[in-house]
């Protein structure tokens, strides 16, 4: 597979950055976040000999012995000095072997993780990866950032690689199915029981909300039936007042009417006393004295007696004596009348019915 087929875009910033974190870095996780919401884990390279030597350059190879034009150059000719060092070579034949260093083994990471991506964006116009530098145990993000790379070739049928022509379909798992399973029914459980508590908290809420509203619609009834109790009580005391005082008002009128007939009644007494006395003084005796008060005593008698035509009348003797005798007769009749009223009933008792 030809890399010069695959570019990068953002990569050598990050590739610089996670050289300079060589020294506190422990480890580098690449996922493939082409799809946003459907993010995968595509790997993760620990910053270790074990797993750079994959991808280590080769090193500088110690430069090959000196050879003349008859041949390889004598090693013991010279001073025993030279000789004594090439036995001392001799006799530790193992080869000294150096440890990468931490910049070698990051530079071995971004190999890793440029061939990562080529690997995955095969058969694609190009993928987007999201790269984590982490600490020691993971406890800390060091630095993060994202990268993209295009394949120019991937309308091209290319050839299955020998690596991917040997992948077989794994064999199912039945714990795994089960873990799912039970994964599932826990995730609808869970559903279950959150839609359950969004039901009792919103029927709560609305009972709360009734109640709530019926306490409002109470609380108002309550402030104007108080209202209304107080007005009636107003009234009530109101016309219980007016009650008293038009009582009050009745008996003081009671009381200055019959102050007026008594002094009415004092009035006439008094006025008959000085009429009795004027006419006893003028040679009337006593009786005629009570009929002239009874006389006066009657309007219409003493409008008719003041009557011109009565008075022409009563100059005449005759007439006079016609009106005694008239008098007497109306006295008469009215006596008779009054005893037949007071009398008790006379005549035969009631016989009783024949049975």
């Amino acid at each position: 597979m030809g890399h010069d087929k695959f570019s990068f875009e953002r990569i050598e910033p990050l590739q610089d950055r996670i050289q300079r974190l060589a020294q506190d870095a422990a480890y580098v996780q690449v996922w493939d976040r082409t799809d946003r919401k459907n993010e995968q884990n595509l790997g993760r390279f620990d910053l270790t000999a074990t797993d750079a030597l994959p991808y280590l350059t080769e090193r500088a190879q110690p430069a090959p012995l000196e050879m003349d034009d008859d041949g390889p150059a004598d090693p013991y000719e010279g001073s025993f000095g030279a000789y004594d060092e090439l036995e001392e070579d001799l006799e530790d034949p193992e080869p000294h072997y150096e440890p990468p260093t931490p910049l070698e083994i990051a530079q071995a990471a971004c190999r890793w993780m440029r061939e990562l991506a080529i690997g995955n964006t095969v058969g694609e116009a190009w993928c987007r990866f999201r790269v984590k530098v982490f600490g020691p145990k993971g406890m800390k993000v060091l630095h993060t950032g994202t990268f993209i790379c295009r394949n120019h070739d991937f309308d091209i049928e290319l050839p299955v690689p020998e690596a991917l022509r040997d992948l077989k379909i794994p064999s199912p798992s039945f714990e795994e199915s089960a873990n799912a399973g039970a994964a599932k029914g826990i995730k609808a459980l869970g559903d279950y029981y959150a839609q359950w508590g969004r039901i009792v908290l919103g029927s709560v809420g609305q009972l709360q909300g009734v109640n709530n509203e019926m306490l409002g619609r109470l609380h108002k009834q309550l402030s104007e039936s108080r209202g209304q109790v107080d007005q009636l009580v107003a009234s009530i005391l109101e016309n219980r007042f007016n009650e008293l005082q038009m009582v009050e008002e009745r008996q003081a009128d009671e009381r200055a009417d019959g102050a007026r007939h008594a002094l009415a009644r004092e009035a006439l007494s008094q006025l008959g006393d000085a009429a009795k006395a004027f006419l006893t003084a003028k040679g009337v005796n006593p009786e005629m004295a009570d009929v002239l008060g009874v006389l006066g005593s009657s309007p219409e008698l003493m409008g008719a007696l003041n009557d011109p035509d009565v008075r022409v009348l009563m100059q005449d003797p005759a007439n006079l004596g016609s009106l005694a005798q008239m008098l007497k007769a109306a006295a008469h009749q009215a006596r008779a009348a009054r005893e037949a009223s007071t009398a008790p009933p006379t005549g035969p008792a009631p016989q009783p019915a024949a049975g």
